[in-house]
């Protein structure tokens, strides 16, 4: 693992790495979105100017509102974007970047403010100067408003394939495991955890995905009353087979609906 890579563990249990953005694709995602600060602050621009040809000599006020327009601008603009959207600006949206937390989180209106007062002096007084001599020194490249806000811009993964609806299936053997199975205890939050290990475990190495899993069906066995002789034999299968069944069995109960595209087998994955 790089130093650019790093792991986290969801809530869900699930160990994900995260990989910072490289500094080019920083560089190109600023440019892209001072680009279009350019073509918004010269419409500003015209439209003053047009306001001011209509309205007659009110050159003070039309520079007062010029002044307020370009301060919204370049402190408000970037703020909202990446408030909105969770961390996207629109340059990063156009390079699969994202802001996060250095935990992996979404951030917040507050991550939002500190990057955004600091981007003021760092990226727009400096002309990203300052910005980019810190994100050099940075193992991550991280400018100075991400070190005070404590985040970080990462490659977004998530950008490509969009989260959908799945149907899971007891895989072959595994039916009537499924069919004794007494889910009516399971928990929404059950089901998420269950459901978040099996969509991410193809991309985990084998031990960790052998451990998540038996720590994942530990924390279902005592709500689907399977017992502790049945679960003990488990230990010596995949658990991901189990917690297949599991989540078969799940949402047969409460969410059935075969209509939905059912999920590859989860050995298909490995």
């Amino acid at each position: 693992m790089s130093e650019r890579t790093w792991r986290i563990v969801t809530p869900e249990a699930v160990a994900l790495d995260l990989e910072a953005a490289g500094l080019a694709s920083r560089v190109l995602a600023a440019l892209l979105d001072a680009f279009v600060l350019w073509i918004v602050a010269t419409a500003i621009t015209t439209a003053a100017g047009l306001g001011a040809a209509a309205i007659g000599d009110q050159s003070t006020i039309v520079t007062v509102l010029l002044l307020v327009s370009f301060f919204l601008l370049l402190l408000a603009w970037p703020m909202a974007w990446e408030a909105a959207t969770h961390g996207r600006s629109l340059g990063k949206m156009a390079l699969g970047l994202r802001v996060v937390t250095l935990e992996g989180a979404p951030i917040r209106f507050r991550h939002a403010l500190v990057r955004g007062l600091t981007g003021t002096v760092e990226l727009f007084l400096s002309l990203g100067s300052i910005a980019l001599l810190v994100a050099m020194g940075s193992r991550r490249f991280r400018r100075l408003g991400d070190h005070l806000a404590g985040t970080v811009v990462i490659r977004d993964r998530s950008a490509t394939p969009e989260a959908r609806a799945i149907r899971f299936l007891p895989l072959p053997g595994w039916e009537s495991f499924a069919d004794a199975l007494d889910v009516s205890r399971l928990t929404p939050a059950h089901h998420r955890l269950v459901r978040s290990y099996l969509v991410r475990a193809g991309g985990l190495d084998q031990a960790t995905r052998n451990r998540l899993g038996n720590e994942i069906l530990d924390s279902v066995a005592a709500a689907t009353a399977m017992s502790p002789a049945i679960r003990q034999s488990l230990g010596y299968h995949d658990p991901g087979l189990a917690l297949t069944a599991v989540a078969a069995a799940y949402q047969r109960r409460f969410s059935p609906d075969p209509v939905l595209p059912p999920w590859p087998p989860y050995y298909a994955k490995r």
